[in-house]
């Protein structure tokens, strides 16, 4: 057993999930502090109002996401694989290109209309004008996007794991530190402006740095002048349709804070938060395998179907029985945790702990899933569940909200399309593979 295990760690996958897993802990860790400390100095109507910030900024976000993360890891990792020098300019160009294409577009337009569209959806321009510096700080992340893209590619797990750790400590400290001197919710947004504004001078320092290392990466601005050679139709649906199936997933963790937004007050919206953020350690902690599956899944398969069925089998396995071993203590002291860590003010998140839970319990099952449509060339299918999940959760809540109140609507609205979605997912799945082996 032990010769097994020493086998077991040195495997390179294993190895990567481990150290990923660190920087994930620290991650899980500082994101928890910042919450707690953020609930306690803002108290729970204007803890919604901070959700409600972040809920609009994140559906900007959805709709400018075309894909250009996913498609330049996948052709990045696949060009440094060559050493295809022109290749990796290409795919870092069409990255940045797509990206400040979508900035410029989607971006920029919502940065005008924000005050004016959350207006309509919260009777609060004011969030609006806070979302705006927000916005700002997600523009300049850009660079910090690609140099997390070339880590990724060639390998550095660890400076990887450093570089998103120390990241995760500015963008929590600075918010929160800004919050504790009396400046709440104006001393957040501009916190993590100032975050993003470090780290793309520190991303352009590191990157550069890198370039000096490898002659196969182009500098930034032989990046910038390869733009009106990279045609955006070349690569765009292949990046697109993974962005679009993405998308829909981050829309549903979206959605109930939009509903709660426009049905319910902000108190409710700060205890949903809480609650929401308790009881979801233990997909965050899962994370890091989903994030390296989607490498080690298309290399299983090129070994044959049989070794991409048992992995993909054990991961959903394993990770399913690690949610629900998490999930389960976590719910059953909720009582004495939420109220430990956030105070009498938030009481009424305990209730809605267990409302989460069930649809918690069983989230581990999910989490190779989106990597597995990935390998096997099936995201028309990813994305017709997906699609039918969103349309499902907002019947159920116009549905629901007639017999529930809005927060437990809402929720109830959350857990079971995500339940049902969950089923369909790898009811599916297990036809392909079934499917795949009667071929073969």
């Amino acid at each position: 057993m032990i010769s097994r295990f020493k086998d077991f760690i040195k495997i390179s996958f294993v190895q990567d999930v481990g150290i990923l897993q660190v920087g994930k802990f620290l991650s899980i860790f500082l994101g928890a502090i910042g919450s707690i400390i953020l609930a306690r100095l803002l108290k729970p109507e204007l803890y919604g109002t901070y959700g409600l910030i972040f809920a609009f900024v994140g559906l900007v976000g959805i709709f400018m996401n075309w894909g250009g993360m996913y498609a330049g890891l996948t052709l990045l990792a696949d060009a440094y694989t060559r050493k295809d020098k022109q290749e990796i300019k290409n795919a870092l160009t069409y990255f940045l290109k797509i990206t400040i294409l979508a900035t410029c577009i989607i971006g920029v337009l919502s940065f005008i209309l924000a005050p004016f569209l959350t207006e309509r959806l919260y009777d609060s321009s004011q969030i609006g004008q806070w979302a705006r510096i927000i916005l700002l700080g997600v523009f300049l992340s850009i660079i910090y996007s690609l140099l997390i893209i070339v880590l990724q590619v060639v390998r550095k797990i660890k400076q990887l794991t450093i570089l998103e750790s120390f990241e995760k400590i500015i963008h929590s400290l600075l918010p929160v530190l800004f919050a504790f001197i009396g400046w709440g919710l104006v001393g957040i947004v501009w916190g993590h402006f100032i975050s993003a504004f470090i780290f793309l001078i520190l991303s352009i320092f590191i990157y550069s740095s890198l370039v000096k290392k490898d002659e196969l990466f182009p500098s930034l601005r032989e990046i910038f002048l390869n733009f009106r050679k990279i045609k955006l139709s070349k690569y765009f649906n292949f990046g697109f349709s993974i962005a679009f199936d993405k998308n829909l997933g981050r829309l549903v963790s979206i959605l109930p804070v939009i509903f709660l937004g426009i049905f319910a007050s902000t108190q409710e919206v700060g205890y949903f938060k809480i609650a929401f953020s308790y009881i979801a350690i233990s997909s965050l902690i899962l994370e890091p395998i989903s994030r390296l599956l989607a490498v080690q899944l298309p290399k299983s398969n090129a070994n044959n179907l049989q070794t991409l069925k048992d992995h993909f089998k054990k991961t959903t396995v394993y990770s399913g029985v690690i949610s629900a071993l998490l999930i389960i203590p976590f719910t059953i002291l909720a009582p004495y945790l939420v109220k430990f860590f956030y105070g009498v003010e938030y009481i009424p998140s305990i209730e809605l702990v267990y409302w989460l839970s069930p649809m918690m319990l069983v989230s581990g099952l999910g989490v190779g899933i989106s990597a597995f449509y990935r390998t096997v060339n099936k995201m028309k299918t990813s994305i017709i569940i997906n699609t039918s999940h969103v349309i499902l959760m907002i019947l159920l809540v116009f549905i629901l909200i007639r017999i529930y109140s809005s927060t437990i609507a809402v929720i109830l609205s959350l857990v079971i399309s995500v339940i049902l979605s969950l089923i369909a997912h790898l009811l599916v799945i297990k036809n392909i593979f079934k499917y795949a082996s009667k071929n073969n």
